[in-house]
């Protein structure tokens, strides 16, 4: 039953559900067709851009510097949000990209197209003067060497962390979490000071000042640390929306 009949007639619970299903397809459909009239030529409209804080604090400012030089005309509103909130947010019709973890939600996976846009090592961070003696011949740390580190994590509940420490769970790895902060420059301000040492994905260890931080490389065997690109399935990327997702692959290869 899809309505309640009285003295008025109300949405039963049942019929909101439909109701905003039909908004939220009204709403695709009316996006994508303004996008194939302005955005077909990528004359004019907005992109809506959900991100997480990694990723807005490092690749992604190149990718809208790249896609503003291109396409000026079209407008792109960036939110930054705890990595978990960008699929959500997405999924709720606030934004038109997310850029992170599609998280573990089955409601929220189902209206969602995902793409996988990099598929990165892990490295360890150490304050400068800090990190162990390189292992001989060049290679790489084990994951077992970490468990006996002060380990400052980012929020290993949620994003693409769940997932990495889930691996390292599985292959019996457990680090000594001595710090658990919610910013990555609060962990990376904690290493600094020489309170411990973090884990960051290439893209972003890359990024990192060698005058305060050393950085060690992992042997990673099948950990990796995933960063996907996702719109809403229902609705057709715009020009605009794959224009922007060029740019965020050109990015990407630039870092």
């Amino acid at each position: 039953m899809l309505v309640e009949r009285g003295r008025t007639i109300r949405l039963t619970a049942a019929g909101k559900t439909l109701c905003e299903t039909a908004n939220r397809v009204l709403a695709d459909i009316h996006r994508t067709l303004a996008g194939l009239r302005s955005g077909g030529q990528l004359q004019g409209g907005r992109i809506r851009v959900a991100v997480g804080p990694l990723t807005a604090a490092t690749f992604f400012p190149r990718a809208l510097a790249l896609f503003r030089a291109r396409h000026p005309l079209v407008a792109v509103e960036v939110l930054d949000v705890p990595v978990e909130q960008a699929s959500q947010r997405l999924a709720a019709d606030e934004v038109d990209v997310a850029i992170g973890s599609p998280g573990t939600s089955p409601a929220v996976a189902t209206v969602l197209r995902t793409e996988l846009l990099l598929r990165d090592r892990l490295y360890a961070v150490y304050a400068r003067g800090k990190a162990p003696p390189a292992p001989a011949g060049g290679r790489k740390m084990k994951w077992e060497a970490l468990q006996h580190a002060e380990v400052i994590l980012t929020d290993r509940v949620s994003g693409q962390w769940r997932e990495v420490f889930l691996q390292l769970s599985r292959a019996g790895v457990v680090l000594n979490a001595v710090q658990e902060v919610k910013l990555y420059s609060t962990a990376l301000e904690m290493v600094r000071c020489g309170l411990g040492m973090t884990l960051l994905p290439a893209f972003a260890a890359r990024h990192l000042d060698s005058a305060h931080y050393d950085v060690r490389g992992i042997s990673h065997g099948d950990t990796r640390w995933e960063v996907h690109w996702m719109t809403r399935a229902a609705a057709a990327p715009t020009a605009a929306v794959q224009a922007l997702r060029a740019a965020t692959a050109e990015a990407l290869v630039s870092v």
